[in-house]
Parts: C-alpha cells; sequence; structure tokens
C-alpha cells in the first residue's frame, strides 16, 4: 500500500464553507478515482484553522500511485480541487505531497 499526502493552503478559512464545498467537490471526484487503477480510498481534510487543506489517497500499489500522479489523474483532481478550494496567493500557496510506502 502506498498513502500520498497533498498538503496546501486555501483561502476558504470557514469551517461551515469548507465542508459545504467539501461535499460537493466529493460527489465530482470519486467517481474519477474509482477508475483509477489500484485506487482503494482518498479522504480529505481542514487543517487547522488557517485554511490549510489535506487530501490522502490510499493506492495498492507504488506502480498505482505513479500512474495516477504521471498520467492525468491528479491532475485532473488538481484542476476540481483549485476550482472549490482556491490556492492562498504567495508566498502561501506551495502545493506539498509526500508519498510512503507502508
Amino acid at each position: 500500500m502506498v498513502v500520498s499526502t497533498l498538503k496546501r493552503m486555501t483561502i476558504v478559512r470557514d469551517a461551515d464553507e469548507f465542508a459545504k464545498r467539501q461535499q460537493a467537490l466529493d460527489g465530482r471526484i470519486a467517481p474519477l478515482m474509482q477508475r483509477q487503477p489500484g485506487f482503494v480510498s482518498r479522504e480529505m481534510r481542514r487543517d487547522g484553522d488557517d485554511g490549510a487543506m489535506v487530501e490522502i489517497t490510499t493506492w495498492q500499489t507504488p506502480d498505482d500511485c505513479r500512474n495516477y500522479l504521471r498520467n492525468g489523474g491528479a491532475a485532473m483532481v488538481a484542476t476540481m480541487l483549485d476550482a472549490f478550494f482556491p490556492t492562498a496567493p504567495y508566498p502561501n500557496g506551495n502545493w506539498v505531497r509526500e508519498n510512503v510506502e507502508q
């Protein structure tokens, strides 16, 4: 199994607004993720009150995760994420991804 964690700051800081947008986004992303080979699960949460967002995806193998990241799946999801949760302005808008094999 591989766990891929994406962290970034958004301009959405209100918890209720975050939850509302997350619910709408999850409905759009779920079908796309379920079509990805080796996909196991996806979780997204708010991390603190400063607009931090964390998305965690789990994959069966390192190759499954790598294919998602390199073959367009992750780019499509990132486009949706940024539409629902716009990235915070520079210098706070960094996207950081970490993959850990378990």
